[in-house]
């Protein structure tokens, strides 16, 4: 079977789709993802299916027509026109006949990506939505698919609905008026980690392995140097190990901070980074919390923006994350977060949870069979 995975050209729209990608490739299916070619070193080895502009080109786009910064507006009316309408705008003339070449049987679309949708619907071939984060609230996601709508009626198009919506994020960690579809698939989110061999290994802290070891992230896009250096200075006065991870876009690994305790690294996978810590201070990231908490580890979150406060907030609401509002907070709540046990407990509680969700493999041949019927 030839399957198409389609995503925003963005780490965090892309890596969720990894595991179920992987698992295709493992049984012997044909893949590739419709993206930008920038991401290919995220998605490789599947070849890239060309689908548009990049992330940064379209909110440069989306700004010029609307004068609104999706980057921090999560309004219906701009999520629903940057991602149902300029991106599509500025996918869909390459994406069609790039996706009617490689013929797929499947097209997997996260959810806030409508090009796959699009050339699902052009080539008459089923489709499945695979979730990236928490549900979207209605409103939220009628915006989105209405103007999408919109835009392949503009092209003589039809957009269907997907048959099944793939989702990684556990039912603990939804709101609580949440109501799961009626189709529904769990599947288990993964830590990232690279096919390629990675030349990364765990820091060492002579004379101070025995103290307790923090990472510190915030994320994929945010590029914030003045902010993970506040937060270091913050845990200067613990008794800790810092691993500070930069962000992809950031060329090198330098950060202005010093110290016997801390460590500056570049762009490593988070099933690498998550070896050996004892809690992690992040932005609040999907991705980041689903990694964290299924390795069992505690967290504190600075909520930075978009999603980040809900997800800190139902981190925090299981127990399992203290939330600050400040980076020179950060030490501090890292100590709270260490010397309680409750938070640690209810980490694992959480790791327990998404062990038990649906493995890729399960899902790949349950989305198969449902796609035969």
């Amino acid at each position: 079977m030839r399957i198409l995975f389609s995503g925003t050209p963005a780490y965090g729209h892309l890596l969720p789709l990894l595991p179920l990608e992987r698992a295709a490739r493992r049984a012997g299916h044909t893949t590739a993802f419709l993206t930008h070619p920038s991401l290919e070193s995220v998605v490789g080895p599947a070849p890239v299916v060309p689908a548009g502009a990049t992330l940064e080109a379209t909110l440069v786009e989306f700004q010029q027509r609307t004068g609104k910064d999706a980057t921090t507006d999560m309004s219906p009316a701009t999520a629903g026109e940057f991602f149902g309408g300029t991106r599509v705008d500025l996918g869909a003339d390459e994406a069609l006949p790039a996706a009617r070449e490689f013929a797929p049987d499947l097209v997997v679309a996260e959810t806030a990506d409508f090009l796959g949708p699009l050339v699902a619907s052009e080539l008459g071939v089923q489709w499945a939505s695979h979730g990236v984060g928490i549900a979207l609230e209605a409103p939220l996601a009628e915006a989105m698919r209405s103007t999408a709508m919109a835009r392949a009626a503009e092209r003589g198009i039809t957009l269907t609905l997907p048959f099944a919506s793939v989702d990684p994020w556990p039912s603990c960690l939804q709101r609580d008026d949440w109501k799961p579809s009626a189709d529904r698939v769990t599947i288990r989110p993964e830590a990232h980690e690279s096919e390629k061999t990675s030349q990364w290994r765990r820091p060492s802290f002579p004379g101070r392995e025995h103290l307790p070891r923090v990472l510190v992230t915030l994320g994929t896009i945010i590029d914030d140097s003045d902010a993970l250096v506040k937060i270091v200075a913050s845990l200067a006065g613990q008794d800790v190990n810092v691993v500070v991870a930069l962000p992809p876009s950031v060329e090198g690994e330098t950060l202005p901070v010093e110290g016997d305790g801390v460590h500056v690294t570049g762009f490593v996978p988070m099933g690498l980074l998550l070896q050996g810590v004892d809690a992690v201070v992040s932005s609040g990231g999907a991705g980041t919390v689903l990694s964290v908490l299924g390795a069992g580890v505690p967290m504190v979150i600075w909520p930075l923006g978009l999603d980040k406060p809900l997800n800190a907030e139902r981190t925090a609401a299981l127990g399992a994350a203290e939330v600050i509002g400040a980076a020179d907070e950060a030490g501090a709540a890292v100590t709270r977060v260490l010397e309680r046990p409750s938070y640690r407990t209810a980490a694992q509680d959480a790791a327990a949870v998404i062990a038990a969700m649906t493995p890729a493999e399960e899902v790949l041949t349950l989305l198969t069979g449902l796609r035969d019927h």
